[in-house]
């Protein structure tokens, strides 16, 4: 993956630089900014964990879309303003399904397919 790929995947996902480096790099904010400025190669396992968290993403809007028709009543996705609102909800979950869920809430608001509560 290159440095523009690494941060076009991270923008996409929703990620901010600290949550990626501690999260999916297992680094410090640093090493993420210079794999994303092309100072340092991007290491295998994070690219294959941002294409990974990629697939994820499209396999769970494919499943929201899929399933639209068979709804009864309005189609609305919960959007969470913070962690804390999103832990509340999902006491299981981390941050980073956090910004995959905000992720797939956006581009289904944005495909006229869902409204945001």
């Amino acid at each position: 993956m290159t440095n523009l790929e690494l941060q076009a995947y991270r923008r996409f996902l929703m990620l901010k630089v600290p949550e990626a480096s501690e999260y999916i790099g297992k680094t410090d904010a640093k090493t993420w900014h210079d794999w994303e400025k092309g100072i340092e190669p991007v290491p295998e396992f994070v690219g294959n964990a941002m294409k990974a968290l990629k697939k994820l993403r499209t396999d769970k809007v494919n499943i929201i879309i899929n399933s639209i028709n068979d709804r009864v009543g309005s189609n609305t996705i919960r959007y969470f303003m913070t962690f804390e609102e999103f832990k509340k909800v999902n006491p299981d979950l981390d941050v980073i399904q956090w910004r995959l869920h905000q992720s797939i809430a956006t581009e289904l608001y944005f495909r006229g397919l869902e409204k945001l509560c």
